[in-house]
């Protein structure tokens, strides 16, 4: 008889074929489309969030110095300047700022799409990370998609949760990378292999935000640890222990040669990252007179200590909020049936995160540089995965259990509803609260928009050097800083990300807010306010009125004036510190008096009547590629006299009278100060950002290059 002939495989047959190739890729690119749906008005305008105004005009800042050659990249737009990139890696910023610079315009289109893109990239570097840690393609889907879905109410959050409350741009690029980070991280340490992706993810991770790192860091660490106590520590017989932690391997308690090399693992990685995120604390550690620390936190940065945490947890704060608890639910089955070779490291990580969270208030230290709260996002993150993930391997074991009862069917429709049923409540109220926090500064009437910039507009028009103070119902990032985006006037007063927050002012700053003092002490002669209370601040020149808004410009001495220096303050950061904002809040501070630091040269002689001797003629702000300075005042003086500058003081200020180098002084409340001798003089200042600074920067790809290629000599 002829062999039978095999019919060809019908359209749904193929269908169901394909289906189970590549499902999981239709299911990862749907996630992705729903996630630039809901992100979608990111592009209607200046975003939501108070720090993302601060970032976008630090874009604006370091685009204009790209165009102009200028890689000292000072900072002139709030809290009296700063060094941008010295204290705090600006990678997020930089991106759409070199963007900028290159095309010529589009800055709000670059950084709107340098907002978007992290958070619509989630559930891919979620999927990708899962199946580098060894889980399936249906469990990678989910782990990746859980992260997206992953909501809480706390404003410090991952993704949408900070992104468009504090604004946290920075945090929200580092999250988005951080279980690629995590996954490569713990690849090298099991296997041995992929060093310089896990060291490349690693970098970018907490170059982008630094306490990102820390948390990847830690995580790699416990990881080890529990895995080595897990080997060493005589437990219960194996069948017997990985009855009781279901997310323990069996081999596992057998790996202990291998763990003891993952200690080495460990130690070169961290050697690895320690060497190329040096750009990020070398500069700290050689000029920390310069920073600022962080002395005016807000209050919850803390962490919510043990009660609080454990409120946020069972209400469903951390992982749903604003929907059923769907993640909540799943953690404790998770916890309890999944099993899962790759989840010890997620678990470990989680209680590390947790246990941070719960001892966060009693952590803080005189510069405030760690706030614990910055551990609840990757504590989102690591139980997103797990659940996710988890409840799919779950999923899958109850699905096959289902062949030994009667009725299989019943149970797997079962299974399958009860999966749709989960999937839906995540992801329809998640992807509507997501959605929700989206918002613009045209969205909201108080704001007065097109006032603001014709406000803008109208500043840089004056072209002076004066700052802009927001008060009386424009304490806002939209009115605080798009004149400064729009118009290159700087803000007095603005919280922000690290490098602006820690800038050397910023304390003296909070301390007084009274408007008029604020303006002599600061150069902050023009004050804007809401025209309905305006009988609340000091009477002064109108500059500009619009229907809701108008500006007052009040007196100042100007960027540069002569002082007499009074005592010197004490020595010691905090010490100083006490004294100078005494300072600020005394008569001292408005009547041409300032007191040096100590450790500087001596005062000049007073005056015999006690007054300073000296007048400004004129100064100005210039961009300063090459060697060009960035400050120039020209100044008179009748007898040898001290000029303050006001601008933030730093260590890397040069000073010339001139054209000579002069002596830079350090003077209240952290202003640069320079000498000249009786005459017309032209005084400069230049930030000079050291040569060293950039040359740290290679040792990104060198640290990236030397993981690749010890990965590369274990292969063979």
């Amino acid at each position: 008889m002829p062999d039978a002939v095999t019919p060809p495989p019908s359209p749904l047959d193929r269908a169901y074929a394909h289906l189970a190739r590549h499902g999981h890729r239709w299911v990862l690119a749907g996630m992705t489309l729903l996630l630039a749906v809901v992100y979608r008005g990111v592009f209607r305008g200046e975003l939501g969030g108070d720090d993302l105004g601060f970032h976008l005009a630090e874009t604006a800042r370091l685009s204009d110095c790209l165009r102009a050659l200028d890689f000292d990249l000072w900072n002139p737009s709030a809290n009296a300047g700063f060094a941008s990139a010295y204290y705090y890696q600006v990678i997020p910023q930089l991106v759409p700022a070199a963007l900028t610079a290159l095309t010529g315009g589009h800055l709000l289109f670059w950084f709107q799409l340098s907002v978007f893109l992290p958070l619509v990239l989630v559930p891919a570097a979620g999927y990708r990370a899962m199946r580098v840690l060894g889980a399936s393609a249906g469990a990678a889907v989910a782990g990746g998609g859980a992260i997206a879905m992953c909501i809480s109410s706390s404003r410090w959050g991952h993704g949408a949760d900070g992104t468009f409350s504090v604004g946290l741009y920075t945090q929200t690029w580092a999250f988005a990378a951080f279980p690629l980070a995590l996954a490569y991280g713990v690849r090298w340490l099991e296997a041995g292999t992929r060093l310089g992706a896990a060291v490349g993810w690693g970098l970018f991770v907490g170059l982008c935000h630094p306490f990102a790192g820390i948390a990847l860091g830690l995580a790699l660490g416990v990881g080890v640890a529990v895995r080595l106590a897990l080997t060493a520590v005589p437990w219960p017989p194996a069948a017997q222990l990985t009855t009781w932690v279901p997310w323990l391997a069996a081999d596992e308690l057998a790996a202990r040669p291998r763990t003891l090399r993952s200690i080495g693992r460990l130690l070169a990685l961290g050697a690895l990252l320690l060497i190329g995120s040096a750009s990020a604390w070398l500069t700290v550690v050689i000029d920390y007179d310069g920073f600022g620390g962080f002395p005016r936190r807000v209050a919850d940065e803390v962490g919510p200590g043990l009660g609080g945490l454990w409120d946020w947890m069972t209400d469903g704060v951390v992982l749903d909020a604003a929907r059923p608890m769907v993640l909540t639910g799943l953690l404790p089955v998770v916890l309890v049936f999944a099993r899962a070779r790759y989840l010890v490291w997620l678990w470990s990580a989680a209680l590390l995160y947790t246990t941070l969270l719960a001892i966060g208030p009693h952590l803080v230290t005189p510069d405030d540089l760690f706030p614990a709260v910055r551990f609840l996002g990757p504590l989102q993150i690591v139980l997103a995965m797990a659940i996710g993930a988890g409840a799919i391997t779950v999923g899958a074991a109850a699905w096959r259990a289902a062949e030994r009862w009667r009725y299989p069917l019943v149970i797997r429709t079962v299974l399958a509803g009860l999966a749709v049923a989960l999937s839906i409540l995540a992801i329809v109220p998640g992807a509507r609260a997501q959605a929700g926090r989206v918002h613009v500064g045209a969205d909201l009437a108080w704001v007065h928009r097109d006032e603001v910039l014709t406000i803008a507009a109208a500043l840089a028009a004056e072209g002076g050097t004066g700052r802009k103070q927001g008060r009386a119902g424009t304490e806002n990032q939209w009115a605080n800083l798009m004149p400064y985006t729009y118009g290159r006037t700087p803000a007095l007063l603005q919280m922000g990300g690290a490098g602006l927050q820690s800038s050397p002012n910023y304390v003296y700053l909070w301390e007084e807010r009274d408007p008029t003092r604020t303006a002599w002490i600061f150069d902050g002669p023009y004050v804007m306010f809401s025209r309905d209370k305006a009988s609340t601040i000091p009477a002064g020149d109108t500059v500009i009125e619009t229907e809701h808004l108008a500006v007052r410009r009040l007196p100042t001495p100007g960027l540069v004036s002569a002082v007499t220096l009074g005592p010197v303050l004490p020595a010691g950061r905090f010490a100083a510190r006490k004294e100078a904002i005494a300072w600020v809040k005394s008569a001292a501070a408005i009547a041409g008096e300032a007191r040096p630091y100590a450790g500087g040269p001596p005062p000049l002689p007073a005056a015999a009547d006690g007054r300073s001797t000296g007048e400004l003629q004129r100064a100005w702000r210039q961009p300063s590629p090459g060697d060009a300075p960035d400050i120039v005042a020209l100044v008179t003086a009748s007898a040898p006299t001290t000029f303050v500058v006001r601008e933030s003081w730093h260590p890397r200020w040069r000073a010339f009278v001139d054209g000579a180098p002069a002596t830079v002084r350090r003077v209240t409340p952290d202003f640069p100060a320079v000498d000249v001798p009786a005459g017309t003089h032209t005084i400069s200042l230049r930030f000079d950002r050291p040569w060293w600074a950039w040359a740290s920067w290679l040792l990104i790809p060198l640290a990236i290059a030397t993981g690749a290629l010890v990965s590369r000599r274990r292969a063979r």
